[in-house]
């Protein structure tokens, strides 16, 4: 496990920028990284005793609470839009051929939307309390939508 914890993204930041790196990151920076920073946390791959401190930097968690909303609004769109557009075809041809991913497809984006929510949530209370042990057991709840993070 601790291999994994040296290739996330923030370890990557630290390697290549030292400890302040976080300084010269601007918020688009953190906003169009807040993907792979959720896959890193998903995966277990940051290490919250030594990396947490970067979490209650108000610059990064609210950049980082900020593309993560709009992940999900995204996902969250989709999954709507595929829910409809299945809904619909049953209902009105009740009798034609369904697109065959159609409901794996639906299942992966409403993980995804679980993953980024449940996230996000993490991050507020983070961010409303300064207690970085709301991270301790993410990647333990999240560990069986794992596999719906290879994007």
């Amino acid at each position: 496990m601790a291999e994994n914890k040296n290739k996330g993204f923030i370890s990557q930041m630290l390697q290549q920028y030292g400890e302040e790196w976080i300084v010269s990151l601007r918020p688009e920076d953190i906003q169009r990284n807040a993907k792979r920073i959720s896959k890193d946390m998903t995966k277990g791959n940051i290490n919250y005793e030594q990396q947490g401190r970067f979490f209650l930097d108000r610059k990064f968690i609210e950049n980082l609470i900020i593309g993560l909303r709009n992940e999900l609004e995204i996902n969250s769109l989709n999954y709507n839009a595929c829910v409809f557009q299945q809904t619909y075809q049953q209902y009105i041809y009740p009798n034609s051929i369904l697109h065959p991913n159609m409901g794996e497809h639906i299942q992966h984006l409403k993980a995804v939307c679980t993953i980024y929510q449940t996230i996000i949530d993490r991050l507020e209370a983070v961010k409303e309390t300064g207690n970085i042990g709301y991270f301790a057991d993410l990647s333990g709840i999240l560990y069986s939508y794992r596999q719906h993070l290879n994007y």
